[in-house]
């Protein structure tokens, strides 16, 4: 079985100290730096922030995963799950490469190293990339072939959460056209993350939906608002899974 599989999505950015306040301010801790390559932890799962190029440009994010597990037998276990999977050698190492039907490509690596001392500073935060796509089952299948679990449901099937053992969550969004968004989970009163967030200067708005509220960030490159979505206590129209 896949071991202690963690979210750690790529977000390439060209204000990288911008988004090193957000982390910071919302208690994540920098576990690993690079040149135009950081890694923090946060509450539960991790935020990889890589300088942009037009390869990889500003506001873009990358689905990725971790395991503990060697990655040839993850590669091996993903693929018997029916994850298009094939094992490869980016430029940071061996890695399980991942194509999906709609083309979303993401990567699942070893663990990044933890080289820099310290903690989280605040445990309520937690990421939650979205992705989108007119198929959720297709979605489920590979996130759940990669060793997450389904936790919250919604019951036309249009939205599936899912969470990893290793920490963060992943969701599935249907949507016409296909896509990975940066987003986030705040467990407790989200307004305390808009406090935090306005006494470090960080542009942010608080939008109260008919499930749950969020706050909305500013894009430090200008692209669509970054969502911390406050964890969802009110389940009308949605089957809990697990806890």
């Amino acid at each position: 079985m896949i071991a202690n599989l963690t979210a750690q999505p790529i977000r390439f950015t060209a204000d990288i100290p911008a988004w090193q306040r957000i982390a910071q301010t919302l208690g994540g801790h920098l576990i690993l730096e690079r040149p135009g390559w950081l890694v923090y932890a946060l509450g539960s799962g991790r935020l990889a922030l890589h300088h942009a190029s037009a390869e990889q440009p500003a506001s873009m994010t990358r689905l990725a995963f971790s395991t503990s597990t060697p990655i040839p037998e993850a590669v091996a276990e993903a693929a018997v799950a029916g994850v298009p999977i094939a094992l490869g050698h980016p430029d940071h190492g061996e890695a399980g490469l991942v194509t999906a039907a709609d083309g979303t490509e993401l990567t699942l690596d070893s663990p990044t190293p933890v080289e820099l001392p310290g903690a989280v500073r605040d445990a309520r935060l937690s990421v939650m990339p979205i992705w989108y796509a007119p198929d959720t089952g297709m979605i489920r299948g590979v996130v759940e072939g990669l060793g997450a679990t389904p936790r919250l449901m919604a019951d036309d099937g249009g939205w599936t959460d899912l969470t990893c053992a290793g920490g963060g969550l992943v969701a599935a969004h249907r949507a016409d056209h296909g896509g990975i968004e940066l987003a986030f989970e705040w467990d407790g009163d989200v307004e305390d993350a808009l406090t935090l967030m306005t006494e470090a200067g960080i542009q942010a708005v608080l939008i109260d939906e008919t499930y749950s509220r969020t706050v909305q960030v500013t894009d430090p490159d200008g692209g669509k608002e970054i969502w911390v979505n406050e964890r969802q206590t009110d389940h009308y129209g949605y089957t809990r899974v697990s806890a």
